[in-house]
């Protein structure tokens, strides 16, 4: 496990200071996927979206929409850490705090023109409006 930044110290998260997971950072990435917290998985490796949700995005997801992790997509998570090394991610004021102390590492390249917020700890992240219910879905294509 990876410790974490001086940065963190004074987050509801920090803990025992372990655990900690950078975003996997791609030079000229026009697309940005921000997952909500990392797993056991990613804890363990210190990079984000590698165990079944990794799977998933990179063998399914990117590839239908013809793109390309670690090329023409960074990877990473709102949340740097995972509560307690658990997935029981608490309610309210401490998630508000500990997402608000993890902006100080988002480091998106200025090429990015997309960042999809999978989770609604990522949409909190960004302030989004309501909750990410609110905004899920898809454009119908047309069928005439």
């Amino acid at each position: 496990m990876l410790p974490k930044p001086n940065g963190c110290l004074g987050c509801p998260f920090y803990g025992d200071g372990l655990g900690f997971v950078p975003d996997e950072s791609v030079k000229g990435a026009e697309v940005v996927v921000l997952l909500q917290n990392p797993g056991a998985d990613e804890e363990i490796d210190g990079k984000p979206a590698v165990g079944a949700t990794g799977n998933v995005l990179d063998s399914m997801l990117l590839p239908r929409a013809g793109l390309v992790r670690g090329v023409n997509v960074q990877v990473g998570n709102a949340l740097r850490c995972r509560y307690e090394h658990t997935n029981n991610l608490p309610k309210g004021k401490l998630t508000e705090e500990a997402l608000a102390k993890c902006r100080q590492y988002d480091n998106f390249p200025p090429e990015t023109r997309l960042i999809i917020a999978c989770g609604d700890a990522a949409w909190k992240a960004f302030k989004g409006p309501g909750s990410i219910q609110d905004w899920r879905g898809f454009l119908k294509p047309n069928d005439s």
